[in-house]
C-alpha cells in the first residue's frame, strides 16, 4: 500500500522557485518511499492543475488569507479565523469531536479531510517560518500543529527558518512543531536557528535546498532573438522584502549600469522574470521591463513571455546562458545546478547561505558592492571552465547530503 503524503503549504508555480520546491519535494518523497500518493495544498490550483492531477489539489485551510480585503474585511477575517483555531485547539484537548464538523468553509473542511487521510504531512513552503511574513505565521503553524496533533508524521523539509528575533514568534514555532519528526534547514543560519529553538537536536538537520535535484527540460533560447551568434547573458531582478537588508536598492540602475560595461558585440541579453501573476503584470515583471528598456539602448535585449514557466523549461533556458545575474535565490540554484556561472545579489540571507553552500560566496554581491558585478563578469569570462568544474563538484557534494536526508526519511514509517 502506497504512502499517502500531503504537502501542506505550497504556493504558486507561477513563481518558478515555488514550482521547483514543489516538483523536487515530490521527487525526494518518491525517492524515499517509492510511488507514494502525493496530495497538495496550494495557493494556486489554476496554474498547478496544468501539471498536477486536479483531484489531488486543495485550497489552503485559510483560503487566500486576507489579501484583497478592505480594512473591516481583514478585521472580520482575522476574528473568524481566530475563533476557528480556538475551537480546534480546545476540541483536540477535550471532546475530540469530528474536526470537519467544526469548520466554517468548504476550504477548511477539505483541508482537514486531506490531513486526516494522510500518513505524512510535509512543510515545503520555503520561507514560511520567520519574522519576515509574521502576519501569516500563526495560521500556517496552526495547520502544522493540527496535523501533528492528529498523529500524523510531520517533516519540515529543507527550507529557510528565520530570522526569528521576536520572542512570541519563537515560542509559537516551538509550541506548534515540538513533536515533529524532523526539522531541516537549507542553510547554516536556518540550521542554527532550529537548534536555538530547543527542538530535539537529533531531529535537526542541515540539508541543501531540494531544487538542486531539478531536471532540465527543453527550450530554444535563440527563439527570443533575431541574432543567433552572440553569447546570451540572463538577468532577473525583483522587488525583495526590505525587512532583512534594511534599505531599498534601484536594481534597474545598479544592475543595468554594471551590465552596460559589457561588449554588445559579444553579448545579447535575456531578461528572465521568475515571478508572475495570473492574468496581470507582476511587480517582478514590471521591474524587468524597465531593465529591458534601459539595456535595449545598447544590446539586443529580449524578455520572457508574461506566462507561467515551469522549472524544467526555465532551467533549460538557464542551461544555455553564458552566465546569469539574479536577485532571486531559487533561480540562482537552478542556474548553478545546470552548471551556469551565476552572480547572485544578496537580497535575503538565504541567498548568501546557498552561495556559501556551493563555495561560491565570492560571486554573491552585497548591496554596498553592486559595482562589483562587472568585475565578477570579467572573472567568469576568464575562468568559466574552472567555475563550471567547481559547480559540478559542489552539486555532487550537495546531492550526497540529500542521500543522507533520504535515509532519515526512510526511517519514518
Amino acid at each position: 500500500m502506497s504512502k499517502k503524503i500531503l504537502l501542506m503549504d505550497t504556493f504558486s508555480t507561477i513563481h518558478v522557485g515555488n514550482g521547483a520546491l514543489l516538483e523536487n519535494t515530490i521527487k525526494l518523497c518518491r525517492d524515499a518511499y517509492g510511488e507514494c500518493d502525493v496530495e497538495i495544498i496550494t495557493m494556486d490550483k489554476e496554474t498547478n492543475r496544468l501539471k498536477y492531477n486536479e483531484d489531488k489539489l486543495y485550497d489552503p485551510m485559510f483560503g487566500k488569507f486576507w489579501f484583497g480585503l478592505g480594512k473591516f474585511g481583514k478585521i472580520f477575517w482575522a476574528f473568524k479565523q481566530t475563533i476557528f483555531m480556538l475551537l480546534h485547539i480546545i476540541n483536540e484537548s477535550t471532546l475530540k469531536i469530528n474536526s470537519t464538523r467544526l469548520t466554517f468553509t468548504n476550504e477548511q473542511k477539505k483541508a482537514i479531510e486531506a490531513i486526516e487521510k494522510s500518513d505524512m504531512c510535509v512543510s515545503c513552503g520555503g520561507e514560511v517560518i520567520g519574522d519576515t511574513f509574521y502576519q501569516a505565521l500563526p495560521f500556517w503553524l496552526f495547520t502544522y500543529w493540527l496535523a501533528i496533533k492528529k498523529g500524523k508524521d510531520f517533516v519540515l523539509f529543507p527550507q529557510s527558518v528565520g530570522p526569528l528575533k521576536m520572542s512570541w514568534t519563537r515560542k509559537l514555532v516551538y509550541m506548534a512543531l515540538k513533536n515533529a519528526n524532523l526539522y531541516v534547514g537549507r542553510d547554516k543560519a536556518s540550521y542554527e536557528t532550529l537548534l536555538s529553538l530547543g527542538f530535539d537536536k537529533d531531529k535537526v538537520m542541515f540539508v541543501p535546498d531540494v531544487a538542486i535535484q531539478q531536471e532540465i527540460g527543453k527550450a530554444n533560447i535563440h527563439s527570443y532573438f533575431k541574432n543567433e551568434d552572440k553569447k546570451v547573458l540572463g538577468i532577473t531582478i525583483s522587488n525583495p522584502p526590505h525587512s532583512e537588508m534594511g534599505k531599498k536598492v534601484d536594481f534597474v540602475q545598479e544592475v543595468g549600469s554594471a551590465v552596460e560595461q559589457l561588449d554588445p558585440n559579444q553579448y545579447k541579453i535575456l531578461i528572465m522574470p521568475s515571478n508572475y501573476k495570473l492574468h496581470e503584470i507582476s511587480p517582478d515583471y514590471a521591474l524587468c521591463l524597465k531593465l529591458k528598456e534601459k539595456l535595449s539602448n545598447k544590446f539586443e535585449t529580449a524578455i520572457l513571455e508574461n506566462r507561467p514557466y515551469f522549472p524544467d523549461e526555465y532551467t533549460a533556458l538557464l542551461d544555455h546562458l553564458e552566465f546569469f545575474i539574479s536577485t532571486r535565490m531559487h533561480v540562482a540554484i537552478l542556474a548553478t545546478t545546470a552548471f551556469t556561472p551565476t552572480i547572485a545579489i544578496n537580497t535575503q540571507h538565504k541567498i548568501k547561505g546557498y552561495m556559501q553552500n556551493i563555495n561560491m560566496e565570492h560571486f554573491c554581491v552585497d548591496y554596498e558592492n553592486m559595482s562589483d558585478i562587472y568585475k565578477l563578469s570579467q572573472e567568469i569570462e576568464e575562468n568559466k571552465e574552472d567555475i563550471v568544474t567547481r559547480l559540478k563538484d559542489a552539486n555532487t557534494k550537495l546531492k550526497q547530503e540529500h542521500n543522507i536526508f533520504l535515509q532519515r526519511l526512510k526511517k519514518i514509517v
